[in-house]
Order: structure tokens, then sequence, then C-alpha cells
């Protein structure tokens, strides 16, 4: 009876596995994200190069030909340059991060990274300063509620 019973079984899943032969077999996808095809030009200097981009957990786990990876999503890059994000190295964003918190204008060009505070810094204020960027709050609304940098970082009360 038992050997009856783990035939039937063993028939079972290869019926089952030949209805469905992916449901068997069909690892769970290695990666969160592949680009494929996209032409990286990594930063390092040397001339880009045409490969695959994996993405796990929010990080880079591999570059190169990745044919028989799989992922979650993937996303064809052919035509398009795949790059590290870049480098403002003088920003003047302070402002306009108070109009957009997202920072599009930024972030639409690939700007990752901002170094800031170059000449004009968003504190320490002034009532002179102040009294120059009036103009400038009142047109996109801006309370300026801080007079040293500490306090720019302050949540608002």
């Amino acid at each position: 009876m038992r050997l009856i019973v783990v035939l039937l079984c063993l028939i079972a899943v290869c019926c089952i596995n030949r209805v469905y032969p992916h449901s068997m077999n069909a690892a769970a996808p290695e990666y969160d994200i592949i680009i494929r095809h996209g032409q990286v030009v990594d930063g390092s200097g040397r001339a880009g190069f045409t490969a695959d981009i994996a993405i796990k957990n929010d990080r880079i786990a591999r570059i190169g030909n990745l044919r028989n990876a799989k992922a979650t999503r993937e996303i064809d890059a052919r035509g398009q340059v795949i790059a590290p994000g870049f480098i403002d190295m003088l920003g003047q964003s302070e402002q306009y991060v108070l109009i957009d918190p997202r920072a599009m204008s930024k972030v639409m060009m690939g700007v990752t990274t901002e170094i800031t505070g170059e000449g004009e810094s968003i504190a320490p204020l002034n009532d002179r300063i102040l009294k120059e960027q009036e103009d400038f709050n009142r047109r996109f609304n801006l309370t300026v509620d801080w007079r040293t940098l500490d306090r720019v970082f302050q949540p608002s009360e």
C-alpha cells in the first residue's frame, strides 16, 4: 500500500511539472533590478562601456554581462547612459530646497550630492541680509524664522 501511495505521489509531481514546468523550477529573482544594455560611464576617466547593472537591497551588486541573471524589475537602457550621481561643487540650492524639497532641478540633472555655502549661505543671517532677501522670500512665500545654521536644522514651531 505504501508503495502505491509513493508511486501516485511521484506521478502527481511529474504531471504537475509537465503542466506547469516553471512552477517547480522557477527560482526567485536574484536581484531587485537589472538595468540592461546601458552605456556605463563610471567616473573613473576611462571610456564608457556597454554593460548590465544588477541592484540588490539598494546597492550595486554586479556590473557586466548579466544575460542569464533574473530580477524582479528589468530596465532596458539601450541608447542611454548609466552613471553614478554627479556632485555639484558650487551648489547654492539652500533656499530652493525650501521651495521644492524634492530638489527636482538638481535630481533631474543627475546631481545627488551638493557642496554648498560658497559665497552666500542660508545662515548665519543678519538684518542687512534679510532686507536684501525680502523680495525673493516674498515671491516664493518663504518665512525665514532662523538666524543661525543650528536653527535652520531645527523643526519649525
